[in-house]
């Protein structure tokens, strides 16, 4: 007989729980011999299991010795490249790009297409939007990975009564990856709160203020305006427990979280082809990556490997458990530094140390003495580090020049704010030898999310039309 869909979730979650206390559990501790071995061994089966049923990866891997492949052998995918071969890329021929899509349309919850399928979308906010599906088995392993970190690293546990509270302000759209993943655990193991990260922060405040959570997760840029609330008395809340995820959180939003709750925030980082990529311990001195379950280089931009420290280009990342549609040696457009070395609390996994951002975040402006000269994310963000009456700012390149849109604090002098963003802005502009058409500074009384089930807030826009670095 089948399960009904709560009873389904609940079976899946309990298999999840179960396999991140063994299976999954010693990986983190793994010596980094052993975790190599493991992924050639999980790469071996993914190379050809996708050569056995995905028509575009046999076409792709033609002439290629995968019987045991060297990684930097296999070629590159893009988002762009698997979405035009959507229907010959993924490993069940009853999965159809149209009927996906109209099944996404559809979507109102954890609904499973042909009843063993959960779909996804990513926003598109890189100019391709994504379909990513999962098999129920994919999906455990996702889940497993998400219950070892709260384990592991958070030590976050399933208790008796009273159940631990638990809020989180972020997309609450299930084709968003985070928040399927909290559908899917809505088993009646916590209590929890979902709020859309879109609601006016008043509203925001009061249901948090009522509900009191003990965890608290969410967009960093969401988290820090409420972070304000509180320092400002108009939010009271104890947690003991805050995680950020799914956009940059730059240090000014992380200071305002650890000044807010007197707690150290947690990062993760994440993405709708795979769940949880990465994330911090207790040290709080960089996210590991979870490399029993992906296989990640940092490249430049000709696709060469970078050194420990250096901020790559892209990451091109392979999806270990993803049988449904195999992602290998996929291009990621985030700028990150990775660090090998073993980290304090004892795990040899690589840890992310910085993420600058994504590659068309980088800005092409007119340079100083002619031509163009290409303007790394950190330069735009960094005129705003130093300035405490700034509540959050957005950067618009235009047609005609550059537009930065800020929110002030209340008390502050709005116009001495923006002159102090203008005259600050135009040196660190000038400092990387861009002269830009022109340079406008506009306060506003607040900035809009992005549109669509994503919900995220981008710092660095452009409209000018495709970026490249």
């Amino acid at each position: 007989m089948a399960l009904r869909p709560g009873g389904a979730r609940l079976a899946d979650f309990v298999r999840a729980v179960r396999m991140a206390r063994t299976e999954l559990a010693g990986a983190l501790r793994l010596r980094t011999e052993e975790l190599r071995g493991l992924q050639q061994q999980r790469l071996d089966t993914l190379v050809r299991h996708a050569v056995a049923r995905s028509p575009f990866y046999r076409r792709l891997y033609q002439g290629l010795d995968t019987r045991s492949p060297d990684i930097v052998s296999l070629p590159t995918v893009t988002k762009a490249q698997l979405m035009a071969n959507f229907d010959d890329w993924v490993t069940d021929r009853r999965l159809r790009l149209a009927d996906l899509e109209r099944h996404l349309d559809q979507l109102t919850g954890d609904q499973l297409y042909l009843g063993r399928y959960r779909a996804m979308a990513s926003s598109g906010s890189t100019g391709h939007r994504g379909v990513f599906v999962y098999s129920r088995a994919d999906w455990r392993v996702n889940l497993a990975n998400f219950a070892r970190i709260n384990e592991e690293l958070l030590d976050v546990h399933p208790r008796l009564p009273p159940r631990l509270r638990a809020a989180s302000v972020a997309a609450t759209s299930p084709l968003h990856i985070s928040a399927r993943t909290g559908l899917t655990t809505s088993v009646g193991v916590n209590r929890v709160l979902r709020l859309d990260a879109r609601r006016p922060l008043p509203e925001l405040a009061a249901a948090l203020g009522t509900f009191q959570p003990e965890s608290l997760l969410g967009f960093p840029s969401v988290l820090a305006l409420l972070a304000d609330e509180q320092r400002e008395g108009r939010l009271e809340l104890r947690p003991t427990k805050v995680v950020t995820f799914s956009e940059v959180r730059t240090p000014e939003m992380e200071q305002a979280i650890r000044t807010a709750w007197g707690v150290e925030p947690f990062n993760w980082y994440g993405i709708t082809e795979g769940g949880v990529l990465a994330s911090d311990c207790s040290h709080h001195q960089g996210m590991h990556l979870f490399e029993d379950l992906f296989l990640v280089e940092n490249v430049d931009d000709q696709g060469r490997g970078v050194p420990d420290g250096v901020v790559g280009h892209k990451l091109l990342v392979t999806n270990l458990f993803n049988l449904t549609q195999p992602l290998i040696r996929y291009e990621i457009s985030d700028m990150v530094a990775l660090e090998s070395s073993p980290c304090p609390c004892g795990r040899r996994l690589r840890r992310v140390t910085s993420i600058e951002g994504r590659n068309d975040d980088i800005l092409r402006l007119p340079a100083a003495r002619g031509g163009e000269v290409a303007i790394h994310p950190f330069t735009l963000r960094s005129p705003f580090a130093h300035l405490p009456e700034l509540r959050q700012y957005k950067v618009v390149n235009e047609l005609d020049g550059l537009r930065v849109l800020i929110v002030t604090r209340p008390v502050a002098d709005r116009q001495q704010v923006a002159r102090r963003v203008h005259h600050s802005m135009t040196t660190a502009l000038a400092d990387a030898g861009a002269c830009p058409r022109a340079l406008h500074v506009e306060v506003v009384e607040a900035l809009a999310r992005e549109e669509g089930h994503g919900a995220k807030f981008k710092l660095i826009e452009s409209r000018v039309g495709a970026r490249s670095a």
